[in-house]
């Protein structure tokens, strides 16, 4: 692998604590140590008499390699080091960080993309399923499997219910979208949506409030008294032809005689129950 893989491939484990410094070792040349370029020197030189010495070059080769592993190591959790304890040079830990979560990656880059598949967004807001799609992209970008942009869209359009079907209509239709243009469409189509559907709740509410009020009886809960603008006399229906001019009112007696069908208490029928347009009312004889 080459070196920028390798280094994609541990710093993406999240049990490495990596800092500033790591960079800084890249720019003192010592990475040639880590990635195997720098090849470890012959550990004695013969002079031309054949005699064998121990080489400088391998102690100052193996001195700074020591260091560059103590601070692999320092930078490793102790669960992975545990896994790599075994190395003895810096090379060999890196290759063996870079074997440990090469398969790692490639699972958790399988799962990513098919959480991607099955996302919908549902009852989230547009805030919020933007985001969910957003963050499963950029783990799949720290796996090594960076999605384009138009990748990414197609998952965000695939989410979106059929309330959405303009804004898909409208984004498909479009030579380039960005993701900063996509998420900004999103939020205004939420809007409208939202808008539009508390306009229609009004109507159907205002419709369940009306046949949910108690029917009030102008004749007086149906005792059989009713107010006449035009007959200031008082009159029963027996007959007897009684009146009077202080109260303006006619009274039916015969009223009282009556039976509700429908809540089964006298003095009126079911076409003047107060109870008919009740829909909890629940009659007596049920």
């Amino acid at each position: 692998m080459c070196q920028s893989g390798r280094a994609r491939s541990a710093q993406a484990w999240h049990g490495c604590r990596w800092t500033g410094s790591d960079m800084a070792r890249h720019g003192q040349e010592v990475f040639g140590y880590v990635n195997g370029t720098l090849k470890a020197p012959p550990t004695t030189i013969t002079d031309a008499n054949g005699t064998s010495s121990p080489n400088p070059q391998f102690a100052a080769w193996s001195k700074q390699d020591n260091l560059i592993l103590s601070a692999i190591n320092s930078s490793l959790t102790e669960e992975v080091l545990a896994q790599v304890y075994q190395a003895t040079t810096s090379c060999a830990i890196w290759l063996a960080l870079e074997s440990c979560f090469a398969s790692q990656s490639r699972a958790k880059a399988v799962q990513v993309r098919s959480e991607l598949s099955t996302a919908r967004k549902g009852s989230s807001t547009a805030t919020e399923y933007f985001m969910s799609i957003k963050k499963l992209t950029d783990e799949l970008a720290i796996a090594g499997q960076a999605m384009s942009i138009d990748d990414i869209i197609t998952y965000v359009l695939a989410g979106l219910g059929s309330e959405y079907d303009s804004l898909v209509t409208m984004v498909s239709s479009r030579d380039t979208t960005t993701l900063e243009d996509l998420y900004s469409l999103l939020l205004t189509a939420e809007t409208r949506i939202n808008h539009n559907q508390q306009a229609l709740s009004l109507p159907i509410a205002a419709a369940n409030l009306a046949t949910r009020q108690p029917f009030s009886s102008p004749t007086g809960r149906g005792r059989g008294t009713f107010s006449s603008n035009n007959n200031r006399g008082q009159g029963r229906s027996n007959g007897r032809g009684r009146g009077a001019n202080n109260s303006g009112r006619v009274s039916f007696n015969n009223h009282s005689n009556r039976c509700c069908q429908l809540c089964e208490k006298p003095g009126h029928t079911v076409h003047t129950c107060w109870w008919r347009f009740d829909v909890n009312f629940i009659p007596p004889n049920i």
